[in-house]
């Protein structure tokens, strides 16, 4: 009895994340797992957020911080329990396996300047005591962002992280617990922190 119980409550709060989600998102008949979330913090008025392809499995979490942000994700990928971020852009090609523990991080959160990261912690204290979001008013224009893509048949392993302007080559491969600050040749494998060249993917394993 308790596990229907449970199994019920689970099942309600993700039919109620997803028709929250379903109206910032394209879906052409993909699939949203337990762990799938969107966050959408200051939504624009009838913008599409989260464009995703065919039979593609999403049990991740998108977050929008910002008006600003678009993510696109192709067809037959599968992104595990990791953290998409985004106030550029993030593309995700065709057949694209993306494992747990990541995140995608299109910009860099805060001012290179000390002086502007002071005002952000001020700002926040300010908001969340007027009972707001604690980001309601950050001032997003002395922050850094360049867009993310990740090339068709690339895999990003467990707990990696994917900084803002990279892009992961086609059927590359980032090995678990990297942290890639540089583009990432196609066909090629990197690990390390930060990422480094370790080999080529033979030609009969290249697309």
């Amino acid at each position: 009895m308790i596990e229907k119980i449970v199994g019920y409550a689970k099942q309600y709060q993700k039919n109620k994340r997803l028709k929250f989600a379903s109206q910032y998102l394209v879906n052409d008949g993909s699939i949203f797992l337990d762990q799938f979330i969107l966050n959408v913090h200051h939504p624009l008025p009838d913008k599409k957020y989260l464009i995703v392809g065919k039979d593609t499995m999403l049990d991740c979490q998108i977050t929008f911080e910002s008006s600003e942000g678009k993510v696109v994700i192709g067809d037959r990928c599968f992104i595990g329990a990791s953290h998409l971020i985004s106030r550029s852009q993030i593309i995700i090609e065709d057949d694209v396996f993306i494992a747990w523990g990541g995140y995608l991080y299109d910009h860099d959160s805060h001012s290179l300047d000390y002086a502007e990261r002071e005002n952000d912690i001020q700002q926040q204290l300010k908001d969340y005591r007027s009972n707001h979001n604690f980001i309601l008013n950050k001032n997003w224009s002395v922050v850094n962002t360049k867009p993310i893509k990740i090339r068709a048949n690339a895999w990003i392993g467990m707990n990696c992280t994917i900084l803002k302007g990279v892009t992961v080559g086609e059927g590359a491969i980032v090995g678990a617990g990297s942290v890639v600050t540089k583009d990432v040749p196609a066909w090629s494998v990197v690990a390390g922190n930060p990422a480094r060249f370790l080999k080529e993917i033979p030609l009969n394993l290249r697309k």
